[in-house]
């Protein structure tokens, strides 16, 4: 029996969020940033202060995300610390899910949304690069290795017209009193481009019908007095004025739609190779895992195999991820309870340190497996803009952000949010 394909609805930006449609929006709304549209519940309670720094984190997304066959509405809002150093630890983002029954028809049923077939915005739009490669007709490209050959011989006879103009002695005597410091800078010319001093007495080389002394002095250039390596690996400071608000309260993001479509492929054949690979990966990892507890309980065994393999599998790993964004050019979040997360880095081991935590693999309240049910890809951060002025922060970048949620969705009759497990995997470097 044929498996039954995966359904993955991919995100997309969309317009900005207007002032005038602010009171329209709700909990089944997909957008990025402004304020959390949370529904209709009393006694909710929600602390947005990151737990290692205190400053107040941000919404960074609101996912509609029913699940097929159910009564309930149900939405997901993950918040972020922009905090240089908090944004990168996954203990400083956040997930909550709230659920809501459909009161008004009790035995409706909660469907995804489907694409509009009108929307054709994004057809074409692996074609965006087609025309990049080789194009000289814009007038952008300057080919300085090889100039013209009426201006060279344009040049040529310039210079001889100006050396033959010089008496030879004259030459021979400033060459003979002038130092070269950068014969770089020269410009292919002994006498005018030249960067030097002359050592002749100053009154004999006094420029004719001046008063001050031909003296030309080059300021030597000083060492550098700072570790420049430090300075590139140093953490960005958050500025002082947005700390400051943040202290006080939450900001946002400017708020935009996030349109919502089922992923196309490309080529099946991609798909195969890139499931191959991940199967790969999945093995691999494996006997990692087991090679690491053999050493780490003095057994040793192999380790030129495995210094080897893992260098080479986690090229493969993120060659497989970009492959696969690829064939959808300008998706944001990627979104399916059916299908695993599309992983550009390994996901934490079960090593358990401080470095590393162990990744849960049940549900803390009701001990079902976690599913990873939603992915924020890299072009995700390039949205983010920070009100009121709409700046963006260097350090808002990432690898992925994985969403880990219940399988069974657990909820009580006096929940209001439920907590989820949240992964940020930072920029492969």
């Amino acid at each position: 029996m044929a498996k039954r394909p995966t359904k993955v609805y991919l995100g997309y930006e969309d317009e900005i969020i207007g002032d005038k449609s602010l009171q329209v929006l709700n909990y089944t709304t997909n957008k990025i940033g402004g304020t959390p549209d949370w529904p209709p519940l009393e006694n909710i309670q929600f602390s947005s202060k990151c737990p290692l720094c205190g400053l107040h984190r941000l919404l960074v997304v609101q996912c509609y995300a029913p699940i097929e066959k159910s009564i309930y509405h149900r939405t997901l809002y993950v918040f972020a610390c922009i905090n240089p150093n908090c944004w990168i630890q996954s203990e400083s983002w956040l997930c909550v899910r709230s659920q809501i029954q459909d009161v008004t028809t009790p035995s409706t049923i909660v469907v995804m949304p489907k694409a509009d077939s009108n929307l054709t915005w994004c057809n074409g739009a692996d074609e965006w690069d087609e025309n990049d490669n080789g194009d000289t007709a814009n007038g952008n490209f300057m080919n300085l290795d090889n100039p013209s050959p009426n201006n060279c011989l344009q040049r040529n006879s310039d210079e001889e017209e100006e050396s033959n103009s010089l008496e030879l002695e004259t030459v021979a005597q400033a060459l003979g009193n002038l130092q070269v410091f950068d014969a770089h800078n020269a410009n292919m010319s002994p006498v005018q481009g030249a960067i030097g001093a002359i050592t002749a007495p100053v009154a004999a080389a006094e420029l004719e019908g001046g008063d001050e002394p031909g003296l030309v002095t080059v300021d030597t250039p000083s060492a550098p007095t700072k570790d420049l390596q430090a300075l590139l690996h140093q953490t960005a400071e958050l500025p002082p004025d947005i700390r400051s608000r943040l202290m006080c309260g939450p900001l946002q993001f400017l708020p935009k739609y996030v349109y919502v479509e089922e992923e196309w492929d490309k080529s099946h054949n991609n798909e195969s190779k890139i499931t191959e690979l991940l199967n790969k990966y999945n093995e691999q990892n494996e006997m990692d895992m087991v090679v690491g507890a053999e050493r780490a309980a003095g057994g040793g065994g192999d380790d030129e195999q495995y210094e080897e393999s893992a260098p080479l599998h986690g090229d493969r790993l993120f060659h497989a991820f970009l492959t696969r964004l690829r064939n959808n050019p300008g998706q944001i979040l990627r979104y399916s309870r059916e299908e695993s997360s599309l992983l550009g880095a390994p996901l934490p081991s079960a090593a358990n340190t401080p470095e590393c935590p162990t990744m849960p693999m049940n549900c803390i309240r009701c001990g079902a497996p976690l599913i990873s049910e939603l992915q924020l890809v890299p072009e995700f951060a390039e949205t983010l803009r920070l009100l009121p002025t709409n700046i963006t922060l260097s350090h808002l970048h990432f690898l992925s952000v994985l969403i880990f949620t219940c399988s069974q969705s657990c909820w009580q009759q006096s929940d209001t949010l439920v907590k989820e497990h949240v992964v940020f995997q930072p920029e492969v470097v």
